[in-house]
């Protein structure tokens, strides 16, 4: 199974890299570059909830559903390491997306939805923004759509690697129920400031798993990597900031429901 998926560039183009059922069994994941000849895209959200991110430029968003028409402009991103909005979209809405003065790129993530629930646009103090960890490990988590959005599945946000420092440290996984962990699968999408940087993640299992793994791929700006299960650390390049969306859905809604390597996780103690 491909796990890492390199950058598709900036060409205008919609870039589907996961189908939920086809490579993961509860997300989807697509990469929609607007501009030139492609300034608009619509679709439909069918039976999927959907979280939209955005990169570069800013963008108009409208869905059309039972309840009505809504829609909302999403600004142009200032920076990779301040909090940015994010869009929640439920299911069953017809769906546009217009890049407004120039590009715009946009990621879609997707799960198993419901109807009924009210698109949103989560920015401001609606974004939880966290310092977390420590050291080398200190790293700024936003998460967008969690307890205040009342949707099916998914959980999503973005983490920022200061330059040279690590997250998702300790290793962590969500592979499985017992010991608060709850089965989760996960897409990571990376961009780095300057875009030429990079990191690495290491993609991984505990040695006695019955399906052992061991991978680690070099992530560069506007690479996906795919986390159907294991431990994912993620390291920066000295001189560059990692930022990626993280987007969750699984056999549960709780965010933090994971576990560490028992191995590492000692680096937490005073």
């Amino acid at each position: 199974m491909q796990l890492h998926f390199k950058s598709p560039g900036t060409r205008p183009g919609i870039y589907p890299i996961v189908k939920r059922g086809g490579g993961l069994k509860y997300l989807s994941f697509t990469i929609a570059e607007l501009g030139g000849s492609l300034s608009e895209y619509s679709f439909e959200s069918g039976e999927e909830e959907l979280s939209l991110d955005s990169y570069t430029g800013a963008y108009e968003v409208a869905c059309e559903g039972p309840d009505g028409r809504w829609s909302a402009e999403v600004p142009a991103r200032p920076s990779l390491r301040a909090a940015h909005p994010m869009v929640y979209l439920p299911a069953g809405c017809k769906i546009s997306l217009r890049s407004l003065n120039g590009g715009a790129r946009i990621t879609i993530g997707g799960a198993l939805g419901k109807r009924g629930v009210k698109p949103a646009v989560i920015d401001g103090q609606q974004i939880v923004s966290k310092s977390v960890g420590k050291d080398n490990w200190t790293r700024t988590v936003h998460t967008h759509i969690a307890d205040n959005i009342p949707a099916a599945h998914l959980i999503c946000g973005e983490t920022v690697n200061q330059p040279g420092g690590w997250s998702s440290c300790p290793p962590h996984k969500h592979d499985r129920f017992g010991d608060g962990e709850v089965p989760m699968e996960e897409v990571y999408y990376f961009q780095t400031d300057p875009p030429q940087g990079f990191g690495f993640m290491r993609l991984y299992t505990n040695a006695d798993d019955p399906e052992p793994f061991d991978y680690a791929f070099p992530v560069q700006h506007g690479d996906t990597v795919l986390i159907p299960r294991g431990y994912h650390p993620v390291a920066a390049c000295p001189g560059y900031t990692l930022n990626y969306t993280w987007i969750l859905a699984g056999e549960g809604r709780t965010y933090g429901a994971w576990k560490d390597d028992p191995n590492h996780a000692w680096i937490k103690q005073p």
